[in-house]
């Protein structure tokens, strides 16, 4: 009789540890799939954030876009659109590397016609005679800062800007013609302006373009 409860007695203890072995198992198994589940939940937040912020726009048309006419006037020679940092966007950098302005009009389509940050000041007042750049093979764009720069090239929360695009010579932009201008900023999506010239384009005027 004895004999036979030191058998039943060693089988239970053999029990006992199968049990906590599984108990252990089962435990590792679950905070694995507990931190898997929790590193894929984090991946997917950042992803969300990430899309959303190359869906939204980094930058937005803050006012009125302007052509100035020619002096013949036949048609525009310059366009001014006014940039704004889109709130709560942060900071947007113009460095030629990471910014792109690409343009197309009736004569045709340029993938990027940016040159950069001008180092002249100017104020909601400065005529756009003084910004024009003369150009004899295609459009140039560059950005003027207004208000909010934190670099000589980068604009922060709330800055202002006017993109200046130039165009050759003996090629306005005439009556009922459309242009489209993307802008591609480092950060964010990317903003599209089209508009379409006017009938009525009187010589030297600068004209609102909406």
């Amino acid at each position: 009789m004895v004999l036979n409860r030191k058998k039943k007695g060693m089988v239970g203890i053999d029990t006992a540890i199968i049990l906590i072995a599984f108990v252990l198992v089962a435990a590792a198994v679950a905070f694995v799939v507990l931190d898997m589940g929790m590193t894929s939940a984090t991946k997917a937040k950042q992803t969300m954030v990430n899309g959303l912020q190359q869906a939204s726009t980094a930058l937005e048309v803050n006012g009125e876009i302007l052509g100035l006419t020619n002096s013949t006037g036949t048609g525009v020679d310059e366009l001014a659109i006014p940039l704004g940092v889109t709130p709560g966007t942060g900071y947007v950098s113009f460095d030629t590397a990471t910014f792109v302005v690409s343009f197309s009009d009736q004569y045709g389509s340029y993938p990027n016609i940016y040159i950069g940050v001008s180092k002249k000041s100017i104020s909601a007042s400065t005529s756009l005679y003084s910004l024009h750049n003369n150009s004899s093979n295609g459009p140039i764009a560059k950005a003027y800062f207004l208000t909010g720069n934190v670099t000589p090239t980068v604009l922060g929360p709330y800055g202002q800007a006017l993109l200046v695009i130039s165009l050759p010579n003996g090629k306005s932009l005439t009556a009922y013609n459309s242009f489209t201008v993307t802008i591609k900023p480092s950060v964010g999506g990317a903003l599209t302006v089209s508009r379409i010239i006017p009938p009525d384009t009187p010589e030297n005027t600068t004209i609102d373009l909406g």
